[in-house]
């Protein structure tokens, strides 16, 4: 299987490493913003890339945006003519035009659309319980630098409102929120809160799920490496592309 990789920061990174050193597949390009930072990574100057066009044209058979949403607006709708694509960036598909071009692209091709979970676990009883399922809250707690403010010191709650609506205020912040909602009741049932917590080193997720029947909490935390990223997303991001490339047999996904 030949696979294509957009952004090389600490998902990218990981998922790069995974495949150069289990030999599962082979990693084709490297897509990346700047060629010059990542030359370590280069081998003749045909796996890194920084022009989109060129990249699509491979036709690997799998990619995996693991960048910006835009990433995924832009590419997701081609590449699934003739690849499967894996979106960490997954609050792009809270536009509903990128949705739906991602689905018929889908429909036409055959192809599939990934949704990795990311810093969540539990999304399997969401999506299994999605038509009892009656409320969803999330809340997530970062700090203002890791949220991206203005005033890094912000504190307290910072955005209140839809899933779809924060999707689009934090979209490099709040996957976990969109990945809740594509697994569960959708961007505009789902309620979502922002709190700034000044200092806080850890990315914090609390989810609220409200049933017939039923109620659950989940709660997840990891420590931030530095920027957006927990520190078991990586390692969240590899499990997610092993159940991928590995349909055989018996497979827990």
């Amino acid at each position: 299987m030949r696979v294509g990789i957009i952004g090389a920061g600490t998902i990218g990174k990981a998922i790069f490493a995974y495949l150069q050193s289990s030999g599962v597949a082979e990693v084709d390009y490297l897509l990346v913003s700047d060629a010059k930072k990542t030359r370590d990574f280069d081998r003749g100057g045909s796996l890194i890339l920084d022009d989109a066009d060129e990249a699509l044209a491979r036709r690997v058979d799998l990619l995996i945006e693991a960048a910006m949403a835009d990433n995924v607006r832009t590419m997701a709708p081609i590449a699934l003519k003739d690849s499967d694509f894996c979106g960490f960036s997954c609050t792009a598909l809270a536009d509903a035009a990128t949705e739906a071009a991602i689905l018929s692209a889908c429909a036409a091709s055959g192809r599939s659309f990934f949704v990795p979970h990311g810093a969540v676990l539990a999304l399997d009883g969401i999506r299994d319980g999605r038509d009892l399922i009656e409320s969803v809250t999330i809340t997530t707690t970062k700090s203002g630098k890791s949220l991206g403010l203005p005033d890094e010191h912000s504190e307290g709650v910072v955005f209140e409102g839809s899933t779809r609506d924060v999707c689009a205020r934090f979209p490099r912040n709040v996957n976990v929120h969109a990945a809740v909602a594509l697994a569960g009741i959708g961007f505009d049932r789902t309620r979502s809160r922002v709190i700034a917590q000044p200092g806080l080193k850890e990315n914090i997720h609390h989810i609220e799920v409200r049933g017939r029947g039923f109620n659950w909490s989940i709660d997840a935390s990891s420590y931030s490496l530095g920027g957006v990223t927990g520190a078991y997303t990586p390692l969240s991001a590899v499990g997610s592309l092993k159940r991928i490339l590995d349909r055989k047999g018996i497979v827990v996904v």
